[in-house]
C-alpha cells in the first residue's frame, strides 16, 4: 500500500539519500540555492524514486539505532555520489582562479556571500558560465537519472561507503590535471607577456613598468579569457560526460 509503514520508511531513507545528493552536486547544491527549496525538492524526489527502489528494506531498520544507521548511511551515499559529478566543476574552477591570479586580479578579490570567502572575479564567472552551461545541456536531469539507477545497483542500506573515499582520492590527482590541461596554454602566453614586459623594462630602464603592466597583462588576460571561454564550450560535452561516467564508477563502488 502507498501508505504502508514500510512504503514511509522506504520513502524515509530514498529522502536520506536524494538529500545528500541535493547537498553535494551541482545546481542542486549551489549556495544561491535555499534551503528550504533543496529540502522540499528532495521530499518531492524522494515520492517519485521511491518506486526504484524494489530490494527489502534491512531486518534492523524498524529498530532506532539500525533506523540511523541506515539513514546515515544513505545520506552519505548520497553526498559520495554528487561529489563525484562535482568533481569537473572545482576543475574547471580551479583553472580560472589560476588564470585569474596570474592576471594580477587576485588584487580585485571580493567578498562572495554564496561561497563565504574571498573569490577571484575571473575564476567566479568561468564557473558560473559553466554551470549554465551544464543546466543547458540537461545535466541536472542526468544527475536525477543517474541517481534513479543507482537504487538498482545499491540497495537502501547497503552502500559500501568506505569504497568511496579511495575513489575520490584518485580522482584528486585528476582534478588538478584536467585543472593544469585547461588553464596551460593561456598561463604560458601570460609567462611570454612577462617576460617581454621584462624586457621591455631592461630596454627602457626609465619607464615606469608598474603602471604600464598592470593594464596591459589584464588586456592580456582578459582576451585570453574570451578564448578560454569560446574553447571550453565545445569541451564542455566531453567533460560533462565524463562527471556522468565518476558518477558510474562511484555506483559501482558503493554497490556490495
Amino acid at each position: 500500500m502507498f501508505l504502508s509503514p514500510e512504503h514511509l520508511l522506504r520513502v524515509l531513507f530514498v529522502f536520506a539519500r536524494v538529500s545528500g545528493l541535493a547537498f553535494s552536486a551541482p545546481v542542486f547544491g549551489h549556495k544561491s540555492v535555499p534551503v528550504l527549496t533543496r529540502v522540499l525538492l528532495s521530499a518531492l524526489l524522494a515520492f517519485v524514486l521511491a518506486g526504484f527502489s524494489t530490494t527489502p528494506l534491512p531486518a534492523h531498520a524498524l529498530h532506532p539505532v539500525g533506523f540511523m544507521l541506515i539513514a546515515g548511511r544513505e545520506v552519505v551515499t548520497g553526498l559520495l555520489l554528487g561529489y563525484a559529478v562535482r568533481f569537473v566543476f572545482w576543475a574547471v574552477e580551479f583553472a580560472g582562479e589560476a588564470i585569474g591570479f596570474q592576471m594580477s586580479l587576485s588584487l580585485a578579490q571580493a567578498y562572495d556571500p554564496m561561497s563565504g570567502g574571498t573569490v577571484n572575479p575571473l575564476g567566479r564567472a568561468i564557473g558560473l558560465s559553466f554551470l549554465l552551461l551544464f543546466v543547458l545541456l540537461d545535466g541536472p536531469q542526468q544527475v536525477v537519472v543517474g541517481l534513479a539507477t543507482s537504487f538498482d545497483a545499491i540497495p537502501l542500506g547497503g552502500g559500501q561507503v568506505a569504497a568511496g573515499g579511495p575513489l575520490l582520492l584518485s580522482w584528486t590527482g585528476a582534478f588538478f590535471s584536467t585543472s593544469v590541461r585547461l588553464a596551460m596554454p593561456f598561463l604560458v602566453a601570460l609567462f611570454l607577456a612577462d617576460v617581454g614586459l621584462g624586457v621591455f623594462s631592461r630596454v627602457v630602464p626609465q619607464a615606469d613598468l608598474f603602471s604600464i603592466s598592470l593594464p596591459l597583462k589584464l588586456l592580456a588576460g582578459f582576451a585570453i579569457a574570451i578564448v578560454f571561454l569560446s574553447s571550453l564550450f565545445p569541451l564542455a560535452p566531453g567533460l560533462f560526460d565524463g562527471a556522468q561516467a565518476q558518477m558510474r564508477e562511484m555506483v559501482r563502488a558503493l554497490a556490495p
